[in-house]
């Protein structure tokens, strides 16, 4: 099967949940034995990359290069095409060059308002014009699923979780640098402020526990040289995925307190290292491991009460043994993920 994957992919400038998720669904349809073809506005570091702009190009414009877009598709000829974010805009330009194709466009979450109304308000727009052109629409948790139909009033048709990174080396030792860590972009629908007020307040409750935090974003400022710059908080910055997995192995538990995370790539690498989970309960990974002793809920709503779970939590770590381990590696590999996708093609062929 010819698969052509549509998005972001990781390089030194850029990264984030969705480059994981195409570069890793890349690798998983490698494996199963297809060719496939890596479509982005940037060149990877690690995967070979057809790219659509001799200069980095901004996502909001990739869709002047919607044409550009189509005429590879159509060279290339595929059999599936997976599209995400803006790259789904021009979904029907994709199908006026090359109709024979599976058309799916994943939604990796919901835009929230808390970035920006405006924002979130065209995003939402732009995702109701494109959705229904596609062969099948495909969100990545029950969560995502249930918002964007009561948001968008798009109904998906299927629901596929996101993929982990299982190649990466992990450690599942007890011996662990940190207590908490949080890994994931530094934007406010992510909780970090309150997160990182709660590393400090439960620091001075506590001296002896160990706080870090590693990712880029728009509050990053904040860790280089606002308040959050200090000795409570070690902060690593932009992370490769094998320094993110190592992080991990060192950790005692990954906090997570966005109330509204579709899926979270990095919960399943936490646990594939023995790292405990502490999220809110609307977590959009709650099925695979809710009843499991290592997924500790938490729906603190202010940096002091937080505090005081961190505190109360450091005594709860819950080591994972390897049979969990495998369980969630078997489900969440990303081989695992592209079959799911491969099916997807193989019903409209059966249809």
């Amino acid at each position: 099967m010819k698969v052509v994957i549509l998005g972001p992919v990781i390089n030194n400038a850029s990264s984030g949940g969705v480059a994981v998720f195409d570069e890793g669904l890349y690798r998983g349809f490698t494996e199963n034995g297809n060719e496939v073809f890596m479509i982005s506005n940037q060149p990877s570091t690690s995967i070979e990359t057809i790219v659509i702009s001799k200069k980095p190009l901004k996502p909001s414009h990739i869709i002047f290069k919607k044409e550009k877009i189509a005429r590879i598709i159509k060279k290339i000829k595929p059999d599936l095409v997976i599209a995400s974010l803006h790259y789904a805009m021009g979904i029907k330009q994709y199908k006026r060059k090359w109709n024979k194709a599976t058309y799916v466009q994943v939604l990796h979450g919901f835009p929230c308002p808390i970035n920006g109304r405006f924002k979130a308000s065209l995003i939402n727009h732009l995702i109701r014009k494109s959705y229904k052109h596609f062969d099948k629409v495909v969100a990545v948790s029950s969560l995502t699923y249930a918002l964007n139909k009561k948001i968008n009033r798009i109904v998906c048709t299927n629901i596929i979780p996101n993929g982990c990174d299982i190649s990466t080396e992990t450690s599942t030792s007890n011996k662990r640098d940190y207590d908490f860590v949080y890994v994931g972009r530094l934007f406010k629908d992510k909780e970090v402020k309150m997160i990182a007020e709660s590393f400090i307040k439960a620091k001075r409750i506590n001296p002896l526990l160990k706080f870090a935090i590693a990712g880029y974003g728009e509050m990053e400022k904040l860790f280089l040289e606002g308040e959050f710059k200090c000795e409570e908080i070690d902060y690593y910055g932009k992370l490769s995925q094998n320094e993110v997995s190592s992080l991990l192995s060192k950790s005692k538990f990954l906090v997570s307190m966005n109330s509204l995370e579709p899926f979270g790539i990095v919960f399943a690498e936490a646990i594939i290292n023995g790292c405990n989970i502490i999220t809110q309960s609307t977590s959009g990974f709650a099925g695979f491991a809710i009843k499991e002793k290592y997924y500790h809920i938490c729906d603190s709503i202010n940096s002091e009460d937080l505090a005081n779970n961190f505190c109360k939590f450091a005594t709860e770590f819950e080591p994972i043994n390897k049979k969990e381990i495998d369980r969630l590696r078997g489900l969440l590999s990303f081989s695992s993920v592209a079959m799911e996708y491969e099916k997807l093609a193989a019903k409209k062929e059966d249809d």
